[in-house]
């Protein structure tokens, strides 16, 4: 017995050894480093394809800024302007001054709205316009915007296959999903979100793939490698929108239930460090996040919601895009589904689990987004694009593995000749279609950029009638989410400080006073007395009104204090409007604005009335005063839900500089 005892330990150690048994340095087996079946399509051949769909992604990203894809046309100073991208631009660069001059992201911005706290609670999107503009020095460069822009879309589908590598995909398969996220990235959902300027959303949906992939490749290859994958990954996405890891975490938590048994605590241990420092290295700015949501107001659906909710008005919903699209969001959900039942079946149930959740639970929110209210009010509609963005993965493995079995049957030829015949009968029975993705492919329909001459001569002509002693009361007018907000960029247009011109949909309780289609501070214009209008220019110290509605251009008009000064043309007649009022920036004592803006807010010859000076402007905690005699407090008014300021000081001051602090 004792002569035998080592052969039986030796054929152990074997059987081990073949099975995948590795020992730890802390003496527990680690799993078998399980990969889904590669199917021979991992030839390094297919490693220039891959490099091939990138540049092909960036030659067709160049068609969105120029339709002869110049490169000039990306690194001139023309800032997009459809949807929020003024804005994101206009954010991007008082945050990136911040966090270069103060280290946070939010500040302090007096030219819109008498003041409001810029933070991540109010346009989510500007976060990588402020990295990029950060890394830039901090300037108003919209090239680099551009630049930022174009880097994304570029790098869009090699985050996918970063996350179908991380998978566990053969090389052939990695770039067939690479290839059907440039057919999302190109279809009318994810080029809506493009105009609408949703990067947020776009890029935590691509980054989102590669962080699932690189927790399948730690789980699966214990390492380094797999480790600071998932700890870089996961940053990114917690940068761009932490809406997406935070829905992520149910299938997340499924995979870590799935193969954590398998490990030994050290794996545990690392995996957790690294997923909070993702999280942890987001606090420069989740804090703030979770400091200002008080100033949100109720937020209400991104779009209109379906009338009946029956399985034919979904499929007509505008949240597909066009036919064509529909038909490849239906092949993505099949593939998706034979990819993830084939995954479950063979090795790699974690796999299936954590993409398939994400996949088909992003596409499930989004039909809740357009079918209830209180899931629309989040912007659920939107997640259709990282939903068939993380489909793509199993939709490859899926396709893979039908080619794999025909090669199985028939040899390369006959998958060779297969692949060759489904090409064929796409063009054949499908020739719409092919000519609509020809067309897409063959020119991009260029974002508009740089302002045209009507812009341009309404910021001219704000820069000639009107002066920094008062501000300007602009009419916001609604409009779909891809049409433009150029607005957003008029203080750094026009020189001059506005209520109203920065969002029309912002959502936060420092634009209550704003003037819209609808009427003005929540009240319909018809309904406001002479003397009221009279009340409202005086608090807020407006001194002209653009008027673009016939309501406000009548209403206004027809007000005896009011007297024309020009007419603008900005996809509709507009006209400036002087009030006849004299300018006063304080509402209780005196003093004279020098300079505003996100540095500090300089004052002169500040002269107390009782002891206090009360400013046409809102109140924010963190405001301190310069001489440190003047004490800042907040003075409520009953018809702003945000209080102004109060300056205390006991007798004038040449000057006072106000800065903001975040506590």
């Amino acid at each position: 017995m004792r002569t035998q005892l080592p052969v039986v330990r030796l054929n152990r150690l074997a059987h081990r050894a073949s099975s995948g048994y590795h020992p730890t340095p802390m003496g527990y087996p680690s799993p078998p480093r399980k990969a889904l079946p590669q199917s021979g399509f991992n030839h390094p051949l297919w490693l220039p394809v891959m490099l091939g769909l990138v540049i092909g992604q960036g030659w067709l990203t160049l068609g969105l800024f120029d339709p002869g894809h110049s490169f000039a046309a990306v690194f001139d100073d023309r800032p997009i302007l459809s949807g929020r991208h003024p804005l994101h631009l206009y954010h991007g660069y008082l945050g990136a001054r911040s966090l270069l001059s103060r280290g946070s992201l939010s500040c302090y911005d007096p030219t819109f709205f008498a003041g409001y706290p810029k933070t991540p609670v109010f346009d989510a999107g500007s976060r990588p316009a402020e990295i990029a503009l950060a890394l830039a020095g901090g300037a108003y460069r919209p090239a680099v915007y551009k630049i930022g822009l174009g880097l994304l879309c570029t790098l869009a589908p090699w985050l996918i296959m970063v996350g179908a590598r991380g998978a566990g995909l053969s090389r052939a398969a990695t770039c067939l999903a690479g290839g059907l996220s440039i057919l999302i990235w190109w279809g009318k959902p994810c080029r809506d979100a493009l105009e609408a300027g949703d990067l947020d959303i776009l890029l935590a949906g691509a980054v989102a793939v590669a962080h699932a992939g690189q927790l399948l490749r730690y789980h699966r290859d214990p390492g380094l490698r797999g480790l600071f994958g998932a700890a870089t990954t996961g940053f990114l996405a917690w940068l761009a929108h932490p809406l997406i890891p935070a829905l992520l975490l149910v299938p997340f938590l499924i995979y870590y239930v799935s193969v954590g048994a398998r490990h030994p605590l050290g794996w545990h241990l690392a995996l957790l460090l690294s997923l909070s420092t993702a999280i942890a290295a987001n606090t420069f700015w989740l804090l703030d996040w979770i400091e200002y949501w008080w100033i949100r107001v109720p937020l209400h659906s991104e779009g209109p919601l379906l009338a009946h909710r029956t399985f034919q008005t979904i499929w007509d919903a505008p949240l597909w895009g066009a036919p064509v699209d529909r038909a490849l969001a239906c092949f993505l959900a099949g593939a998706a589904l034979m990819g993830i039942i084939r995954a479950n079946q063979t090795c790699c149930r974690a796999t299936a689990r954590l993409f398939g959740l994400a996949s088909f639970g992003f596409l499930l929110l989004a039909i809740c987004g357009i079918s209830e209210e209180g899931i629309g009010r989040f912007g659920a509609a939107l997640l259709v694009v990282p939903g068939l963005l993380f489909a793509t993965v199993p939709a490859a493995f899926g396709v893979a593995g039908v080619f794999a079995l025909i090669r199985r049957w028939t040899g390369i030829g006959g998958a060779t000749v297969a692949l060759a015949g489904c090409v064929t009968a796409i063009v054949l029975l499908l020739p719409g279609y092919v000519d609509v993705w020809r067309g897409r492919f063959r020119t991009q329909e260029p974002l508009p950029v740089g302002l045209d001459a009507d812009q341009q001569g309404i910021c001219r002509s704000l820069r000639e009638n009107t002066t920094t002693n008062a501000r300007i009361l602009w009419e916001d007018r609604s409009g779909s989410r891809q049409g433009s907000r150029w607005t957003a960029l008029l203080p750094l247009l026009a020189e001059r400080f506005f209520i109203g011109g920065l969002d029309p949909d912002a959502g936060i309780e420092h634009t209550s006073p704003a003037l819209t289609d609808k009427g003005l501070a929540g009240r319909p214009l018809e309904s406001w007395s002479d003397v009221e209008l009279r009340d409202y220019c005086d608090r807020y110290n407006v001194g002209w009104i653009v008027c673009w509605s016939e309501e406000a251009r009548r209403r206004f008009g027809s007000w005896k204090e009011t007297s024309a000064v020009a007419e603008f043309r900005d996809g509709g007649a507009g006209m400036l409007l002087q009030v006849r009022r004299p300018a006063n920036y304080a509402l209780t004592g005196s003093a004279a604005l020098l300079s505003a803006e996100t540095g500090g807010i300089v004052l002169a010859d500040v002269t107390p009335r009782d002891g206090k000076v009360v400013l046409s402007l809102h109140y924010q905690t963190g405001l301190t005063a310069a001489p440190a005699r003047v004490i800042v407090e907040p003075e409520i008014d009953p018809l702003d839900p945000i209080p102004f300021v109060r300056l205390r000081l006991d007798e004038p001051a040449a000057r006072v500089t106000l800065t903001w602090e975040r506590h």
